[in-house]
């Protein structure tokens, strides 16, 4: 791997978690002029990460306007959440066949810590477990084809999500809903861990069309 390589692959984690940070808020123009000073970079590797961004789809170019934060409509949330809902049911139920009891260890002490985030009222560090939890059940199904269609609609959906979990309780209705889906795990019962996980997800939806109505209020 050359240090050019290398430098771009630096600068697109770092961007990419600023704006599942929100620091790059959704919607937000992003010029490589601004970029490449915030990040002390030329223009060009500035261009090569924001195309990156684009085709995993958290960034999009308009025409004549530049590059902008993503920010999923309702119907483009619903399309990846019929999706979503569809294979994380699945990966839960492969999880619950599995022979692993790590697994289960890894979700409880993922649980904790969520507990943990919740109690310090730490949204930030609530939502970076939120993306463990899911990771470590898909993982646990150990298919490489479903593992790589999830991690693509979770980025796709990732930052729509956050903003759920800023609502007033959704932080504590998730880890109860995860506290079910890691129960039924540990009990090897596919059919209501993949009930739970489905309704997990769509659950969200329901949150995104709640504060989208809110934000359009003030808009």
């Amino acid at each position: 791997m050359t240090d050019q390589v290398s430098s771009i692959q630096t600068l697109y984690a770092v961007i990419k978690q600023d704006i599942i940070d929100q620091d790059l808020k959704p919607g937000q123009r992003l010029p490589e002029r601004e970029l490449a000073e915030r990040y002390n970079v030329s223009r060009t590797p500035i261009r090569q990460v924001l195309q990156q961004l684009s085709m995993e789809g958290l960034v999009e170019f308009i025409p004549y306007k530049g590059a902008f934060i993503k920010d999923l409509t309702i119907e483009d949330f619903r399309e990846i959440t019929q999706l979503r809902a569809v294979l994380e049911k699945l990966a839960v139920e492969i999880c619950c066949e599995s022979t692993d009891e790590t697994v289960g260890e890894q979700l409880e002490y993922i649980i904790r810590n969520q507990q943990t985030a919740i109690d310090k009222k730490d949204v930030k560090e609530y939502i970076h477990l939120d993306q463990e939890f899911h990771h470590a059940i898909v993982k646990a199904s150990t298919n490489k084809e479903l593992e790589r269609f999830i991690e693509l609609l979770n980025q796709k959906s990732y930052l729509s999500r956050v903003r759920t979990l800023t609502l007033p309780g959704q932080m504590e209705r998730s880890i109860e809903e995860h506290r079910d889906i890691l129960t039924y795990i540990l009990l090897n019962d596919k059919e209501n861990a993949g009930k739970k996980a489905a309704a997990h997800v769509e659950e969200a939806l329901q949150r995104y069309i709640e504060i989208h109505n809110i934000i359009a209020k003030f808009t």
